[in-house]
């Protein structure tokens, strides 16, 4: 359920983000019509990283919100050792 509310989060963090991406570079466009494009395409492909850690810090809040405890165990349990560890 955890994993579903992040990745909800996350997808619209990630449209936001490239929304405000996206008209940043059309107010570049106006001033400086050759480096639009190279605006726009750094901004789109920094708003994945940037959203990430914004959509982590909501999905926390918003599952803390509705009085879960989060999941923060690996899926091995802790107890997971590489395949060299003896």
């Amino acid at each position: 359920m955890q994993a579903a509310i992040l990745m909800a989060v996350y997808i619209v963090t990630t449209i936001v983000v490239q929304l405000i991406g996206f008209g940043i570079s059309q107010v570049v466009s106006t001033q400086w019509p050759t480096a639009a494009l190279t605006t726009f395409l750094l901004l789109f492909m920094a708003s994945f990283g940037v959203a990430w850690p914004l959509a982590v810090r909501l999905a926390e809040m918003i599952i803390r919100a509705a009085g879960f405890e989060l999941e923060t165990e690996q899926s091995a349990g802790g107890s997971h050792r590489g395949h060299y560890s003896r």
